[in-house]
């Protein structure tokens, strides 16, 4: 179980407790986790998704989700480290409620992760933002992340 602690979150693992909070995230019609897939996702199929994640390390998923929660234990959204390699991985990010965004959560939860992804010896994060998203460009180029081309961004953590 992965534990971390920022400023003003907390990323944990994901758990049991989870599943309906992530389906619904998973399945929003307005604003799908990723952006791109169109897959509705069954609660067993979160159910899966969520055991994989505890059973399983990140070398040997490939991925991992953290849970973006405020100290208070409100989840907030989450961060996913994907196409995992040992060396490199993607970073995606989501505050799910608006009136959680521009308060630093996201700011600190990549921050956090940046951190948690040295820990484990990767050398390089990628981002990929659409052009519109202009918060979350600001936030990843704060973050030290340079644009790549087109809409990866790139961190060297070496």
């Amino acid at each position: 179980m992965v534990l971390l602690n920022g400023d003003r979150v907390v990323l944990r693992s994901v758990d049991s407790s989870d599943i309906d909070t992530l389906l619904l995230w998973e399945n929003a019609n307005n604003e799908p986790l990723y952006g791109v897939y169109e897959e509705r996702y069954s609660r067993e199929d979160v159910a899966q998704f969520v055991e994989n994640q505890q059973r399983y390390s990140i070398a040997e998923t490939e991925q991992l989700r953290l849970m973006i929660c405020s100290h208070e234990g409100e989840r907030l959204g989450c961060i996913d480290l994907t196409e995992y390699d040992g060396e490199k991985a993607f970073v995606s990010i989501l505050i799910v409620e608006s009136y959680n965004r521009r308060k630093g959560f996201a700011k600190n939860a990549l921050r956090v992760a940046v951190e948690y992804a040295k820990s484990i010896g990767l050398q390089t994060l990628y981002a990929v933002v659409m052009p519109e998203n202009i918060p979350s460009i600001n936030l990843f180029q704060q973050a030290g992340f340079v644009k790549e081309c087109g809409d990866r961004f790139v961190l060297s953590l070496r």
